[in-house]
């Protein structure tokens, strides 16, 4: 029977409508990369050993590399970082190994944007997860798509036996793979973009350059024929690591040269490192002890360029400060719903098409694993302050001294400027609440009494679920719970006598315990 043309009207005229609606929509693809920190990166400094980046410097002659990018030490926390919109002492992602699950009580990102967009964007994750679900035979392959990933393909853990030996998860299904991990990657990516017909969002996870060093196959990089014995690896493994990053660069061509012309030109890409450099592979000015792992620069400064649909800038340098939690309300915006601020994410979209003051005035990292590196570290335009868990202080200038060679405690020996600095980056809670040109949403609560003895009594302006956050003058987290009522009663008995501070929302009161 023949379809009446009055019915088959409207439905083509719908169809119409929402392939423009669609069209004018970007795709966002987010390249994370692993263990690279700007040193080994082009038009970074200060290095002079550079990998072989094509692709990448054509990205940044197109686009805006950013200078004063902070992600986390360890790779874990940086990935939750972004997935959330929240600092780590917030999802309890503190380092690579026991604290390195992200609870699905999270909003994730791709959650968040499938819900913005009223399931307008497709979503993915490929590549490296590493944020619960573990592996092996006790393993939750479906933990990925359990925390709202649409389409997950990649493997579970952080790193793998043999780039050419591992354990492929895709959709919750598990097969051991001999691929190229790198290649494999890219053509998920590829298959799955090419599988979209409405705006998508790809995060693509390589797990080069992390560890095992190797040399990648031939045509992949220019660092030549190396010998591929394990001692001789050992011995140098700076050109092995160059070429990993060399091959990612490789693929990532591959990915651009695979996507239609036209989808091409409607996506904005963003490349990033994780975390910096492996000690292994470093190079001076910046030691081994002071790399990925560590809170200085070498273990948090890293490469980010940004170019494609909607960005304006080109072959331009951005040093406003960014945090890793920053993208998640910037793609969120890029993606069409206004998101200047959530948790501690502040949107940077705006620098995208013109060049303007950032929303921050410092930013804020932190790392748990357990050793003489613990801690958290936070910078303003100009210094730096690192707290260790050991009791160890740090405060740089980093203008002066941008490789952290001297400390310019002990507080006497501060002038009125560094001190004042000093003060502001050495207060947890100013650097967690950063300034910015926003109204920051209030809670509004009042506790009482104080001081106190054996509880805190929490009164609410709303009745509405909140968390509240305990910390002690060092910024070392305490409790942590929800407040249900009104009035909320919260025990501190566990404490010892001193001063505290609780955190619910963007607000923070001080408190004494007797």
């Amino acid at each position: 029977m023949n379809t009446p043309i009055k019915i088959l009207l409207p439905i083509f005229v719908f169809l119409l409508f929402t392939n423009s609606l669609f069209s004018q929509q970007p795709n966002v693809l987010f390249i994370i990369v692993d263990d690279i920190g700007v040193g080994p990166i082009p038009n970074y400094e200060p290095t002079s050993t550079k990998a072989n980046m094509p692709h990448l410097e054509a990205m940044m002659n197109e686009g805006i590399t950013f200078d004063n990018v902070w992600s986390n030490p360890v790779c874990a926390p940086s990935r939750a970082n972004i997935l959330t919109g929240k600092h780590g002492f917030r999802t309890n992602v503190l380092n690579a190994n026991d604290l390195a699950t992200l609870s699905q009580d999270e909003t994730t990102l791709h959650e968040y944007i499938e819900q913005s967009s009223n399931g307008t964007y497709s979503n993915s994750l490929i590549g490296k997860w590493h944020l619960g679900g573990g592996n092996g035979m006790n393993a939750n392959y479906d933990y990925p798509n359990e925390s709202g990933i649409e389409y997950f393909g990649g493997i579970m853990s952080g790193g793998v036996q043999g780039y050419n030996d591992y354990t492929l998860v895709i959709n919750g299904q598990a097969t051991e793979t001999t691929d190229y991990i790198t290649t494999k990657f890219t053509d998920l990516a590829i298959d799955w973009i090419n599988d979209q017909d409405q705006p998508w969002f790809c995060w693509l996870a390589y797990n080069a350059a992390h560890t095992p060093f190797h040399l990648p196959p031939t045509n992949m990089h220019t660092q030549g024929n190396l010998p591929t014995d394990s001692a001789s690896i050992a011995d140098n493994s700076l050109p092995y690591y160059l070429a990993m990053i060399e091959s990612l660069d490789f693929e990532m061509g591959r990915l651009f040269d695979n996507i239609s012309a036209s989808d091409l030109d409607n996506t904005v890409i963003i490349f990033v490192g994780d975390n910096g450099n492996p000690g292994a592979v470093v190079e001076a000015p910046y030691l081994s002890n002071r790399a990925k792992g560590s809170l200085y620069q070498g273990g948090v400064h890293v490469p980010m360029v940004i170019s494609g649909a909607g960005v304006n800038r080109m072959n331009e340098r951005e040093d406003a400060l960014i945090s890793f939690s920053d993208l998640f309300s910037t793609m969120v915006e890029l993606t069409g719903t206004s998101l200047p601020q959530i948790h501690d994410s502040y949107s940077f979209a705006s620098l995208l098409s013109a060049q303007g003051d950032g929303q921050r005035d410092c930013m804020y990292t932190e790392v748990s694993s357990g050793g003489n590196s613990d801690g958290w570290a936070s910078r303003d335009e100009t210094y730096k302050y690192i707290s260790l868990a050991n009791g160890g202080q740090r405060f740089y200038n980093l203008i002066d001294d941008p490789y952290e060679t001297d400390n310019l405690l002990p507080l006497n020996m501060l002038t009125a400027t560094e001190l004042a600095a000093f003060e502001k980056l050495s207060n947890h809670f100013d650097v967690i609440s950063p300034v910015s040109n926003l109204e920051k949403e209030e809670i509004g609560f009042k506790i009482f009494p104080n001081p106190a003895n054996d509880n805190i009594f929490v009164e609410m302006k709303s009745t509405e679920k909140q968390y509240f956050y305990i910390f002690d003058i060092s910024g070392k987290e305490m409790n942590r719970g929800e407040i249900n009522f009104e009035n909320e009663t919260i025990s501190i008995d566990e404490l010892n006598a001193g001063m505290y501070f609780i955190q619910v929302g963007e607000e923070v009161r001080k408190f004494i315990k007797n």
